[in-house]
């Protein structure tokens, strides 16, 4: 209906209307005023209506429509319960599961790998491991011995966007008390 006289004003109504987004009043362009973050608010519901300049009726049905906010990888990881402490028996078996560490992303986990976690140890990779996709530690040795050392001090990392260069990270630490277990036999402190 819109002839480009003049005589068509755009309209513009609904969440955000006029604070977010406003129309060109003329031709109906809709802009964005300000940043969006998808994890304040992911879609907008508006609907813009043509009106006739000088009676404000409208000159059609007004058009119903959603923004859908498109998510880029602005969050780090985060470890909400961490620091972390966890204890296994010294002399474990290799391979023995520790404790599993988890990490949240505020992305979304649906558009791209903004929220695809791997996680990698810092610190601590001489005694231990951990599984990139689960966050489960694990010991790397069978012979760790409380008697000469009885707690360790891991650093753990995720990283998003599937560990991959540009990603974002968040760090956390486990410490690793290691328990007794009957390992030494008595010994008399004077042969005689």
């Amino acid at each position: 209906m819109d002839r480009n006289d003049g005589r068509t004003k755009y309209v513009l109504r609904g969440e955000g209307a006029g604070s977010v987004f406003v129309i060109d009043e003329k031709t109906g362009n809709i802009h964005v005023t300000k940043p969006l973050d998808r994890e304040e608010k992911d879609e907008y519901r508006l609907v813009a209506t043509a009106t006739d300049r000088q009676t404000d009726r409208a000159l059609e049905p007004s058009s119903q429509f959603i923004i859908r906010v498109q998510d880029i990888n602005d969050n780090p990881p985060i470890f909400d319960d961490g620091p972390y402490s966890a204890i296994v028996p010294e002399m474990a078996n290799i391979g023995t599961s520790i404790i599993q560490v988890t990490a949240t992303d505020a992305d979304d986990p649906t558009y791209g790998n903004s929220a695809k976690l791997v996680y990698t140890l810092v610190q601590g990779q001489q005694y231990f491991s951990v599984d990139p996709q689960t966050g489960i530690l694990r010991t790397a040795v069978p012979d760790m011995d409380r008697e000469t050392q009885d707690q360790y001090l891991v650093l753990l990392q995720a990283k998003d966007m599937g560990g991959h260069l540009g990603g974002l990270s968040g760090t956390t630490t486990v410490t690793v008390r290691l328990s007794d277990v009957n390992d030494n036999p008595p010994r008399f402190t004077q042969s005689e």
